[in-house]
């Protein structure tokens, strides 16, 4: 994604910007809401064949480089700024926007599982001895200590009845306290283990618009959460023993605070961002994977990507490979849906890559978000009513050995 398009380009994709707009203020007002019989404009599925797709990749990646992005402004807690956000590993409570408001007594829902099925699950994980699983459309996160379970086993951490919690989409931890975004209410949820028990005992108001991604680093100590429609990144730490949450930075990273996207990815010191959508007509940026550093946001590499995979979802480097689950098109059709994978991302780039949806998922839904549990990958689904969350295997190179559908 690029700051200033050649007069080629702009023409190129004036359409689809704003027909992809009209498309997320009808069916993505809501961070992963997309209904199950959203189509193109012609009412057909994306049909492209794969030299097709080659093409299309190609054409992209041999636009101008557009070196004026490397003027993006980048804005620490609203200041340009140029050295390292996070400067050193051990936080000492000094410097920071804001703390956590404080839930008083403490708040747990304590309820089982009312539920089936899923509803447009988000994320799973293993945070101390349990599963959990954001259940988005049911706004709730619930958890089981046993994966093979039925559903209406599994204990149900916070809901929408518990606490306001309202289509969150993930939720992680740094083994002292777990932290998840309540993307409905712009919030920041923080639960501490309390007689054996976590429960919800603060919370972050006012965080961004529609908090959507949320991932703990450790290098750097700090818990990164993505707010999928302003471009800015919200940063928590805490002093060592001690939970109580600090909110330390905001980065605002103007060049996607009109796009619509998903996830980040921290690999390697780097801090990547799928390619999203505009959230209104106004953007004028071609569809791209953006490559960061994580210590200076500052911008290293942009990759154009085809428009058929323009509404990504998720970014894993998966031995040596690169996987990317895909939701939409350029023009927001689920149709789209798929999950590819490729050596590089220059490959990507340009079109060459393997499409592995089709092959070990059964195909038809829209895959999400990936996560490594154990050493098991797991993958989270919508759209499919027999099929919400598949685990699978890769072997030492990353390709895809095996897949197992769990719910």
């Amino acid at each position: 994604m690029i700051y200033f398009l050649n007069t080629y380009n702009k023409s190129r994709h004036t359409f689809s910007h704003l027909l992809s707009a009209l498309l997320l203020v009808t069916i993505t007002l809501s961070g992963c809401k997309y209904s199950s019989d959203t189509v193109t404009s012609s009412g057909q599925a994306d049909t492209a064949s794969e030299a097709d797709m080659t093409k299309a990749g190609t054409e992209v990646s041999n636009n101008d480089t557009y070196e004026e992005a490397d003027n993006t402004t980048i804005l620490n807690n609203g200041e340009p700024f140029d050295g390292s956000v996070i400067l050193n590993d051990n936080f000492d409570g000094s410097d920071y926007i804001r703390m956590s408001e404080l839930v008083e007594g403490s708040s747990v829902s304590n309820s089982i599982n009312i539920y089936p099925t899923l509803s447009v699950p988000t994320d799973i994980t293993f945070i101390d001895g349990n599963y959990y699983i954001v259940d988005c459309y049911h706004s709730q996160i619930i958890y089981n200590d046993d994966l093979t379970s039925p559903l209406t086993d599994w204990f149900v951490l916070t809901d929408n009845a518990s606490s306001g919690y309202s289509l969150g989409h993930t939720i992680v931890s740094d083994g002292s306290v777990m932290l998840a975004d309540d993307t409905e209410n712009n919030r920041v949820l923080v639960f501490e283990k309390r007689s054996d028990e976590y429960t919800l005992t603060q919370i972050f108001n006012e965080i961004g618009n529609k908090p959507h991604y949320i991932v703990y680093n450790k290098d750097t100590d700090a818990f990164y959460c993505w707010s999928s429609y302003s471009g800015e990144m919200y940063i928590f730490r805490h002093k060592e023993n001690d939970t109580r949450m600090y909110l330390t930075n905001v980065i605002t990273i103007q060049r996607l605070s009109d796009t619509y996207v998903r996830s980040f990815t921290i690999n390697d010191g780097d801090l990547y961002f799928v390619s999203g959508l505009p959230a209104d007509g106004s953007s004028n940026y071609a569809s791209q994977i953006l490559k960061y550093d994580l210590y200076s946001f500052s911008r290293k590499e942009s990759y154009n990507v085809p428009d058929n995979i323009a509404g990504m979802v998720q970014l894993e480097h998966i031995g040596d490979m690169f996987y990317i689950t895909v939701s939409t098109d350029i023009y927001g059709n689920q149709d789209a849906a798929t999950m590819i994978c490729a050596p590089s991302i220059e490959d990507i780039s340009s079109g060459n890559y393997e499409t592995v949806y089709d092959k070990y998922f059964v195909g038809g839904g829209t895959p999400y978000y990936m996560g490594l549990i154990n050493d098991t990958w797991y993958l989270t689904e919508h759209r499919l009513t027999d099929h919400a969350i598949w685990s699978f295997d890769t072997d030492t190179s990353g390709h895809i050995t095996s897949s197992t559908a769990i719910y």
